[in-house]
């Protein structure tokens, strides 16, 4: 699931001036749009006070499918669920030693000579990351910053390799695997240039329907005062704003009275609409063809049945809709995206090792968490060990296309607080070490039988009294010469595997320093950053946790704790969210990579350790 992305690069290998079989129709962009329900800050929720242990676990283990997930479960767990924020609102005002974590727009601009060798825009002399690493400079935010204000099309042309006419080549280095990611995302998403083409007569000819109006009628908007598509353009046009001349009253058509006139409305009558590079069209079943009003086609073909283009042939980018793009693309440009800007920090990207689990009292409920981003350690050969630190931040990828009903908004809530939780209890395992389930209770260390028919584990026949019977003997096998140096590996057999007294198997990975990177030492506040994904967007979430939220949900026991009223309340985490940034567009991928930029600034300032965190090190 997560090899190179160069094996699967779609780059050229279509070409959007042939014709080809029609792809799928395309589907709008559509993201949850959801009401949370008000959570309780004056106290802990009145369930949570009702049933020792707390209801969680139990309300957990009764979702049997994602249908079941309702607002109940979002107020169960009590979070505030603020309104989108830009970058300004999600990092904290405050600056660290370094200067401030989110670097201004003139950063997008080139840097003067004076600016070049400045380390950061503070006054204050630079220091070293957490990971003893030097704070990125302008320089290095410009140099990355460049390569996402290049045109798409030239991007795309640098990946084929084909030649400008008058231009130079982009160079695209640190965003490269982003760039071969979103040329993918293209081939499902971008419908700028789709042009459907009506099957030909049998004679050879098209339909004069099909030759005469604009290949976007089948479904998509388009360009209908434009001329049709230039061989010689580049392959990947960008397209301008698009006027669609408004329909007047419908001429008299003889023969038909008012009655017979289909009527204009909402979804029939021409507007006029812009249409930019990336546009989303109705959402239309696939190969169909809406029917054509008689005024604004050919008042001569009233009466004739409409052209069916699920036969004809198709020019353009598309190979498919944006449902049938496949998983690993979403993940992969998301993930080359994070990638540009992290590795200037020392962050890495690794899946979890072991399944990730959101830990509810005795319930272990899994939850999506496609990848996330560690420090990796300081040691040379624990690195080479695949030692990691932290978690920083996570990334999840979501396939949905559809939220339509409440339901299906909440479920994508539920998904991305799950995720977020999930980073906070790993976080939240600094200077601690597991305790597997079962370890020193008396059914994983003392050996029992209690004696019923067939033996311990139904070795012998009949009651446990019988006589027991002789087995037969085994035949011999004759000796196999054993090789130098070969060791007598015997499988256990299922019978002595069962005998075997254990506690359960660790659900942490004992190659991860567990590390609330980025935390202030003495606060009991935690803020845990992750990456959402949708369709061809990125939005940026926050969750502020306390500490005692966090226990409560492993342990399921109400602490005693005093609440100061100048603090927010512990048992109401804060859930902060940016808008959605379409990678697509320019100016939305160069917002979230300075926004992200200020997130790994952030993470990564040098904060002093603490007693805890120092032995996790030494003992591991």
């Amino acid at each position: 699931m997560f090899n190179n992305l160069s094996g699967g690069l779609l780059a050229g290998q279509y070409d959007c001036n042939k014709e080809r079989p029609p792809p799928s129709r395309p589907v709008p962009a559509s993201f949850p749009s959801l009401s949370p329900p008000q959570p309780s800050l004056d106290s802990p929720p009145r369930l949570w006070a009702e049933r020792s242990p707390s209801p969680l676990a139990a309300h957990f283990l009764d979702l049997k499918k994602p249908s079941d997930v309702k607002l109940e479960t979002l107020k169960l767990l009590n979070v505030s669920i603020e309104p989108p924020c830009d970058f300004e609102t999600l990092l904290p005002s405050t600056s660290g030693t370094t200067g401030p974590f989110l670097p201004p727009r003139s950063w997008l601009e080139p840097p003067n000579d004076s600016e070049s060798g400045a380390p950061t825009t503070s006054a204050t002399p630079a220091s070293l990351l957490s990971n003893g690493r030097k704070v990125p400079t302008r320089n290095d935010f410009y140099a990355r910053a460049q390569e996402l204000l290049f045109n798409n099309a030239d991007a795309f042309a640098a990946l084929t390799r084909k030649p400008l006419p008058g231009q130079v080549r982009p160079r695209l280095a640190h965003f490269r695997k982003f760039w071969e990611g979103l040329d993918n995302w293209a081939y499902y998403w971008d419908d700028s240039l789709d042009e459907y083409l009506p099957p030909k007569q049998p004679n050879g000819a098209s339909s004069s329907q099909g030759a005469d109006a604009n290949p976007r009628e089948a479904g998509a908007p388009a360009d209908l005062s434009s001329p049709s598509t230039n061989l010689e353009e580049p392959r990947k046009k960008m397209k301008t704003e698009t006027t669609v001349a408004a329909a007047s009253e419908p001429p008299a058509l003889p023969g038909l009275g008012e009655s017979d006139i289909p009527l204009l409305d909402e979804t029939t009558m021409p507007v006029q609409q812009k249409t930019s590079s990336i546009s989303s069209s109705a959402s239309l079943p696939a190969r169909t063809v809406p029917p054509k009003l008689p005024w604004a086609t050919n008042i001569h073909a009233v009466f004739e049945a409409p052209v069916d283009l699920s036969n004809g042939s198709y020019r353009g980018y598309r190979i498919g809709n944006g449902p049938e793009m496949p998983d690993q693309y979403r993940l992969e440009c998301v993930r080359g995206f994070l990638e540009g800007v992290a590795w200037a920090f020392g962050v890495i990207f690794a899946p979890h090792r072991r399944p990730p689990v959101l830990c509810l009292e005795h319930v272990r409920f899994p939850v999506r968490m496609n990848t996330a981003g560690w420090r990796a350690p300081s040691d040379r050969m624990k690195a080479r060990q695949g030692w990691l630190e932290g978690p920083l931040i996570g990334i999840q990828c979501r396939p949905e296309t559809s939220f339509g009903t409440e339901t299906d908004a909440v479920l994508d809530v539920a998904r991305e607080l799950g995720g977020l939780l999930l980073l906070a209890q790993e976080r939240a395992r600094e200077g601690r070490t597991e305790t597997k389930a079962g370890e020193g209770k008396w059914w994983t260390t003392k050996p029992r039988w209690g004696g019923g028919p067939g033996g311990e584990i139904g070795e012998a026949a009949g009651a446990s009294d019988a006589p027991a019977m002789e087995p037969p003997a085994k035949e011999e096998k004759p000796s196999v010469r054993m090789r130098l140096g070969q060791k007598d590996r015997k499988k256990p057999s299922p019978a002595e595997v069962w005998k075997v007294l254990k506690p359960g198997n660790p659900l942490w990975d004992p190659r991860i320093v567990y590390e609330a990177i980025g935390k202030e030492t003495d606060s009991d506040w935690d803020e845990v950053f992750m990456v959402s994904s949708l369709n061809h967007h990125i939005s940026i979430l926050k969750l502020r946790v306390h500490r005692l939220y966090l226990r409560f949900l492993e342990e399921g026991t109400l602490p005693e704790h005093k609440q100061d009223p100048s603090d927010l309340p512990w048992f109401s985490p804060s859930l902060q969210r940016t808008k959605w940034f379409d990678l697509f567009k320019v100016e939305d991928r160069t917002e979230a990579m300075r926004g992200l930029w200020g997130i790994m600034h952030f993470l990564m300032q040098s904060r002093e350790k603490t007693a805890g965190s120092e032995d996790a090190m030494k003992g591991a």
